[in-house]
């Protein structure tokens, strides 16, 4: 037999069943949050510092450290200090790939000058020939002890004309004929040496390349024994460059390759030489080749 208080317990027992889950849920939800941690204080300064849920407690702030009079340690160097000024480096200490050689900047820039002010007006050059003549100069033999540029005479006065551009790699000093002796434009120069010429005067020159007065580069001698795609695609650039300057297409220029000469004259068509002569392509079979 049952009395009150049995049906009391019963009904304890099964509130107790009900609420105990809901407990549980409320004591670790955060969103709820009855077991969330109180927020700290700091220490140093009284303030409150609230512990975000799932992310990572921040210390509080550490006192100054006391200044210090002594230094990094030697093996630590001090990573701000500035270094010792750089002076500029002395020379002969670095690596130089140029041949060494006295300071002539002064002198090509005077010589440059010089040669400027004897070149015709590019107007008065094109047009001027029609044809053009380039030649290639070799030397195997030594100059004279004690000589200075290679002379070489160049006598256009039979072949009014023609142009020509010498193309070189020792120094020249030229000495020019033309018919008229005032006729503008008739010579040109390329070359890795300087040259000079032996008369100058105003619109002596068509105009010059040459590395010791600035160019950055200048065709090569097309010679047969250093023949490769390399050297001719220099000179055939450099020979575009010519007849363009002349105003006259590829095929009305020539190429002929004089090997030791002191003297040459053209006579019409025809080459006169004091050297000898090493081989000519002309015409279409010169451009042609230019364009393979």
């Amino acid at each position: 037999m049952r009395d009150g208080s049995g049906h009391l317990r019963l009904g304890l027992a099964a509130l107790g069943a009900v609420a105990i889950p809901f407990a549980v849920i409320a004591a670790l939800d955060p969103r709820i949050g009855l077991l969330r941690p109180r927020p700290a204080q700091d220490a140093s300064n009284g303030a409150v510092r609230e512990t975000v849920p799932g992310s990572i407690p921040v210390p509080a702030r550490l006192p100054d450290r006391p200044a210090s009079d002594e230094g990094p340690a030697p093996d630590r160097p001090c990573p701000v200090c500035a270094g010792a000024p750089v002076g500029p480096p002395i020379r002969g200490t670095l690596q130089d790939p140029d041949i060494q050689i006295p300071d002539v900047a002064a002198e090509r820039r005077a010589q440059r000058e010089r040669l400027i002010g004897w070149t015709a007006h590019p107007d008065r050059v094109s047009g001027s020939a029609a044809a053009l003549d380039l030649v290639g100069l070799v030397f195997t033999v030594p100059r004279e002890p004690g000589a200075g540029y290679r002379p070489l005479a160049v006598d256009l006065a039979g072949a009014p004309d023609r142009a020509v551009v010498l193309v070189a790699e020792q120094p020249l000093s030229v000495a020019l004929t033309t018919a008229p002796p005032d006729r503008a434009g008739a010579l040109g120069l390329e070359s890795s040496a300087a040259f000079a010429l032996a008369e100058g005067r105003p619109d002596r020159l068509a105009g010059f390349r040459a590395l010791p007065y600035g160019a950055p580069e200048v065709a090569p001698v097309l010679d047969p024994l250093r023949f490769g795609p390399a050297t001719l695609r220099a000179f055939c650039a450099s020979l575009r460059l010519w007849a363009v300057q002349f105003g006259l297409p590829a095929a009305r220029t020539r190429y002929t390759l004089i090997e030791n000469p002191t003297r040459i004259a053209l006579a019409g068509e025809a080459v006169h030489t004091d050297g000898t002569p090493r081989g000519r392509v002309a015409g279409r079979r010169l451009a042609r080749l230019c364009r393979t």
